[in-house]
């Protein structure tokens, strides 16, 4: 799969290239066009295995100015990037991602591009950035983590406002949908956290689990929202409390914390202290007895049986809008999935303290209970109704 996106040339093109075997004959497949389009396709009948490889390659290395199977893939100016993705990926998908079933792999390299346009943006200030750069920058993300915008070029992501909408949404979407569920375990990873002393500051509760940079973001943005009170707290929240869900819902610990609350109790003990903070948070927001929604890049049918208890462990990232997790796993590209329709009792909305909160994120706290109510396939969606108890 491969894409070719550039901010001043105005492209914002998909090509898929595929060598298939059948019978006695190969056939070399492609279909290309504008993201969010069909586009044209062209098959060619090749009898000869050693000719069909060779045509396939140099179709590649045409395209892309790589050799088949280059390591590393380097992207050339005016030629089309590599996209990772995974089976069933095809170029006319909508939504925020075009080119099919994307990888966590590719959404962590479109984090790591954005990682660098913050540091071109931090840099602003203190010397000139040129436009050029933004831009070359803006290309690249967005020919890994292709985006429809009909025949309109792309905007340049080139100050922190749209920045931050970017860095929110990829971070969600790894929350929401690439979670390995683990296996059914006895106990629980968190007792006792609640009956320790609270700590006082997020430094405190943190500085063991993440970096310095992280959580002095979290404190600066906690900061604007502990002035308003965003999200309506049942009792005064300080920045530190702010801080505590900021530091969850952005990219520093979010992964490893929940790895480690679904399947490694043992390294939980090192997270206590920020758990213990981020608890006091959460209970300082309002609880909502709502109906929200939840895609996920695995297929739970068989494991989700209609009447059986399923404990969540970990912190749990679902939306209000079906249209979020529907268009989630759209840019999954049709591969097996699942989406949870969840009936709650004391989701958490965070939705105001998102740089991105059009996604309508709510939280579910490690424990959370569900009873599975109904099931159906739908194609290799599956389907499944659960109820929090």
């Amino acid at each position: 799969m491969l894409s070719n996106i550039g901010g001043s040339a105005n492209n914002n093109k998909f090509y898929i290239i595929q060598l298939l075997h059948g019978d006695a004959s190969y056939h070399l497949v492609t279909r290309w066009g504008r993201l969010g389009e069909f586009g044209k396709s062209k098959i060619q009948v090749i009898g000869e295995e050693e000719e069909a490889i060779k045509k396939f390659a140099s179709q590649f290395k045409s395209k892309t100015k790589n050799a088949w199977g280059a390591d590393p893939f380097v992207r050339h100016p005016d030629k089309y990037q590599l996209v990772e993705t995974e089976e069933d990926g095809d170029g006319s998908g909508s939504g925020d991602a075009a080119l099919g079933r994307l990888s966590k792999a590719q959404i962590e390299r479109g984090q790591e591009v954005l990682g660098r346009i913050r540091e071109a943006l931090d840099r602003k200030g203190r010397a000139k950035v040129k436009r050029e750069e933004l831009t070359n920058l803006s290309s690249e993300f967005y020919s890994l983590i292709p985006t429809t915008s009909g025949r309109q070029k792309p905007p340049p992501i080139e100050n922190i406002q749209i920045l931050g909408e970017k860095e929110s949404l990829l971070e969600f979407w790894l929350r929401m949908g690439f979670e390995d569920f683990g296996e059914e375990m006895s106990g629980s990873p968190i007792e006792g956290v609640r009956e320790m002393p609270c700590p006082h500051t997020l430094t405190a509760a943190a500085k063991a689990v993440s970096d310095a940079y992280s959580i002095k973001s979290a404190l600066d943005r906690g900061a604007a929202l502990a002035k308003e009170q965003a999200g309506d707290p049942v009792q005064k929240m300080s920045v530190e409390l702010y801080g505590s869900i900021l530091l969850y819902t952005g990219n520093s610990i979010y992964s490893e914390i929940n790895r480690c609350l679904r399947s490694d109790w043992k390294s939980v003990r090192k997270y206590w202290n920020y758990l213990r903070l981020y608890f006091e948070a959460i209970d300082s927001m309002p609880k909502r007895k709502v109906t929200l929604w939840r895609g996920i890049a695995v297929d739970l049918f068989d494991e989700y049986k209609e009447g059986k208890i399923i404990t969540w462990w970990s912190i749990s990232s679902c939306t209000a809008d079906i249209n979020v997790a529907k268009n989630f796993m759209s840019c999954l590209g049709g591969g097996a999935a699942s989406l949870i329709t969840l009936h709650c009792k004391t989701a958490c909305d965070v939705s105001g303290l998102s740089f991105y909160p059009h996604e309508r994120e709510s939280l579910l706290q490690p424990g959370t209970k569900l009873k599975v109510l109904s099931r159906r396939k739908k194609g290799n969606i599956a389907e499944i109704e659960v109820e929090e108890v």
